[in-house]
């Protein structure tokens, strides 16, 4: 029955990524109320089960999935005091950091219910609400154009497409199926029926093409399938490695835009920027390279529609965004906030996931981070629930039944050492006095 309802309200939160209803005249996202619902589900099952070893980890490892959330939550606080901020300015950059705590909880929630098996119903769920949308696009449109539009879509590597198409071009999910796709490529032997899972989870990805996140899967796979070669230490000192040179390029990254990366390019190699040029121009004036930058607090992109640079008094949710989730992050939280969040998301981590999971985990969340590295540089997933759900799922899930049955007998030997500690003290009146 739990598994039933649990799929019902994943699949639900999955399809209605762009609902919403009203209430006491504010707007609130449909799929929050069902991710709220599987919390509840979850709730319900702690307290008639009670597994403590798995909470225990599932906590742990939380907390950890957390931190880059966490991070720009407080630096935003800060910023926002000392600048004196209003109202609306705090709600606005509260309501895109809860989200993102949310889905880590709705990740923790369906590894409590599940186990480790919690990763295939969760994906199992992603598929379902997706075949629902394909059916309603197909019932609308009929499927021979719905076929003809998609090979459209494949030969011209999403160059061109139809209007069937754009209904099914959800990137939220699309970029979700990623890192599933990397975990099946890597853990094939001990994945359920694997043949059958990456034929439909690769269909879905195909249905909703977004170009970038085909070489962000290489490169995702590439660096874990090579850090797998080496023996444990050397794995870990060379993820460790691979993860400094990602921080300082990601820094360079923003300095290079900042100091007229995007209008050389253009200008001497001839490369299309699709825009991105004018779009960077407009961001110059907000931000600095310089120690002394503090940010603007989280959210405050929405405030400017970036390809023109008019700045709005409130703040908009359907302006052209930035591209650049680097970028994004330090015009938000600025120079300290930025290396403190950048460690946090990727070192810190890292060397938790190897010390939790050994070499096989260190290496898949290292892939993992390496595909969100190239979608950051290039795209707006930082904010995306499905796809950091995704990316929290696939490292929690590791190893998760083994831990939490290591976790509940260092905690039952604890209790046990204790209670013999207490059954040698003297009683009241039997000491030596």
């Amino acid at each position: 029955m739990t598994a039933v309802v649990y799929f019902g309200l994943a699949a639900a939160m999955f399809a209605l990524q762009d609902a919403y209803f009203l209430l006491g005249g504010g707007e609130y996202s449909l799929k929050n109320l069902c991710a709220l619902g599987i919390l509840f589900l979850c709730l319900l099952d702690f307290i008639g089960t009670v597994r403590l070893g798995r909470g225990m980890v599932l906590v742990r490892h939380s907390l950890v999935q957390m931190l880059p959330c966490l991070v720009p939550l407080v630096f935003s606080c800060l910023i926002w005091v000392v600048s004196g901020a209003d109202v609306s300015a705090i709600l606005n950059g509260v309501t895109m950091i809860l989200p993102q705590l949310l889905s880590v909880c709705v990740a923790a929630a369906t590894l409590y219910l599940f186990g480790a098996r919690g990763i295939w119903y969760c994906l199992g769920a992603m598929c379902a609400a997706n075949f629902i949308q394909v059916l309603v696009v197909i019932w609308q449109g009929g499927l021979g154009p719905f076929l003809e539009e998609f090979y459209t879509l494949l030969v011209t590597f999403s160059k061109e497409t139809g209007p069937l198409m754009e209904k099914l071009e959800t990137h939220d999910l699309t970029f979700a199926f990623g890192p599933f796709l990397i975990y099946l490529f890597l853990h094939w032997k001990e994945s359920p029926r694997p043949s059958l899972w990456l034929t439909v989870v690769t269909l879905f990805f195909l249905i909703g093409l977004k170009r970038i996140a085909i070489p962000a899967i290489v490169l995702g796979l590439l660096a874990a399938w090579l850090l797998q070669l080496l023996p444990e230490k050397a794995a870990r000192q060379t993820a460790l490695c691979a993860a400094l040179v990602m921080i300082v390029v990601s820094f360079l990254y923003i300095a290079g835009i900042r100091y007229g990366l995007f209008p050389y390019l253009e200008e001497h190699f001839g490369i299309d920027t699709k825009g991105r040029t004018a779009l960077f121009a407009h961001v110059e004036p907000y931000y600095d390279i310089s120690f002394t930058y503090m940010g603007r607090g989280t959210g405050f992109e929405r405030y400017v529609e970036w390809f023109s640079g008019t700045e709005h008094q409130t703040p908009l949710r359907t302006q052209t965004q930035i591209h650049n989730d680097f970028l994004r992050m330090y015009l938000n939280i600025g120079f300290i906030g930025y290396w403190v969040w950048i460690l946090s998301w990727l070192p810190v981590r890292l060397r938790y996931w190897f010390r939790q999971g050994g070499k096989n985990a260190g290496c898949l969340f290292l892939g993992v981070c390496v595909y969100c590295f190239v979608l950051y540089a290039t795209d707006n997933t930082i904010y995306y629930p499905y796809t950091m759900m995704a990316c929290a799922l696939i490292p929690m899930s590791y190893r998760l039944d083994s831990l939490s049955e290591a976790a509940l007998d260092e905690c039952s030997r604890g209790w046990e050492e204790r209670g013999q500690r207490r059954a040698r003290l003297p009683k009241p009146g039997e000491g030596p006095f």
